[in-house]
């Protein structure tokens, strides 16, 4: 167990307002890097202060930037400002074949703590009340989670832990073996523009159709009339959208439909459009809040932005080998997304086909 004490981890509590520390165990810098979904285009040392000017910048579309620091047998991966790392289906990612530790700190949201072995979510909670614990097993880490500061029985909303983030550090440091010194994190890291979309972490799938008898429907349908229907869907939305010509859209959706797996480099012509569409959407949302970049679009620009994210979204989705997920994930835009992307008869015509008693022409 590494001899470390609070004092080892106080600089974390002025760091950052939001951050997200992530340490993968036997995987170097550019390993985990790309995990995260690195772009390998942008790999290069950086200081936090122009990761912190890209975030910002409209022109680079708000990027996100990780850094990666080998600390020896563990990587940790630094997202000042950011959290992908804390998110379930990334964590689970990042520890494939290995072991994934997440710390997040948001002082506007949920502080977060996430131990994954082998893609397995082992013990998940929220730092500021550690007794709520989740993931195929709960209380692994209440000996240590004692030694660190935070109390595995604490479970009242007015008894909680203050500054959680800081002994859920030294939580991480009790589990991994090393921690990060604040001197470390100084100069020039490797680093990279992350986007999830790209990495092998499950899509978010928790959204899909809400009315009964398409959920039905979708649970018993076989795998192939799953995987016909994701992919007549992603082909009707990218008409619409008129994104039906991106050079190796069709292909790719094609080889998902036959059961293939389809993996998109950022670099491919479709995933530089695919990059194009996300920036474009993330330049939509974060400019609202930005007062000197909101008239950088028009109302009718930042509407096409939406729906290029939209679009994104259900492509990751067809293009996951599972193909219930995929199927549910592919038909949220249809029945609960904007009025532009729905389409009452298309909606009728894919529940008579999970059924079986009709085909779409």
């Amino acid at each position: 167990m590494l001899n470390v004490s609070y004092d080892d981890v106080k600089w974390a509590e002025s760091f950052n307002e939001i951050y997200c520390f992530t340490f993968i165990k036997g995987v170097g810098e550019t390993e985990a890097l790309l995990r995260l979904g690195g772009l390998q285009d942008t790999f290069r040392p950086r200081t936090q202060q122009e990761a912190s000017e890209m975030y910002d910048s409209y022109e680079a579309g708000y990027a996100n930037v990780a850094f990666a620091l080998d600390l020896g047998g563990w990587t940790v991966l630094i997202e000042p400002g950011g959290y992908q790392g804390a998110l379930i289906e990334l964590l689970r990612a990042l520890s494939l074949g290995t072991e994934a530790v997440s710390v997040r700190r948001h002082d506007y949201a949920d502080h977060g703590f996430g131990y994954a072995v082998d893609g397995t979510l082992v013990t998940g909670f929220e730092p500021t009340w550690p007794g709520r614990r989740w993931g195929s097993e709960p209380d692994r880490l209440v000996g240590k989670m004692r030694t660190a500061g935070l109390d595995p029985d604490l479970d009242d909303e007015e008894d909680f832990v203050s500054d959680p983030h800081v002994p859920a550090l030294l939580l991480a440091g009790l589990i991994t073996g090393v921690l990060q010194h604040r001197d470390t994190l100084s100069g020039r890291l490797m680093s990279a523009e992350i986007e999830p979309w790209f990495s092998a972490a499950e899509p978010w799938l928790g959204h899909g159709p809400a009315d009964p008898e398409m959920i039905a429907a979708l649970a018993a349908a076989p795998p192939h009339v799953l995987r016909s229907v994701a992919a007549r869907e992603t082909e009707r939305l990218a008409s619409v959208l008129h994104l039906d010509g991106t050079p190796g859209l069709a292909e790719a959706v094609a080889a998902a439909e036959r059961g293939e797996t389809v993996k998109v480099s950022p670099t491919s012509e479709l995933g530089v459009h695919v990059r194009s569409w996300l920036k474009r959407a993330h330049q939509a949302g974060r400019s609202l809040n930005a007062s000197f970049d909101r008239g950088n679009m028009t109302d009718d620009e930042r509407t096409d932005a939406y729906m290029l994210g939209w679009f994104a979204g259900v492509l990751r989705a067809a293009l996951w080998p599972e193909p219930h997920a995929a199927a549910r994930a592919v038909l949220h835009p249809l029945t609960q997304g904007p009025p532009s992307l729905r389409d009452p008869a298309q909606q009728s015509a894919i529940l008579h086909e999970l059924r079986g008693d009709a085909r779409l022409t």
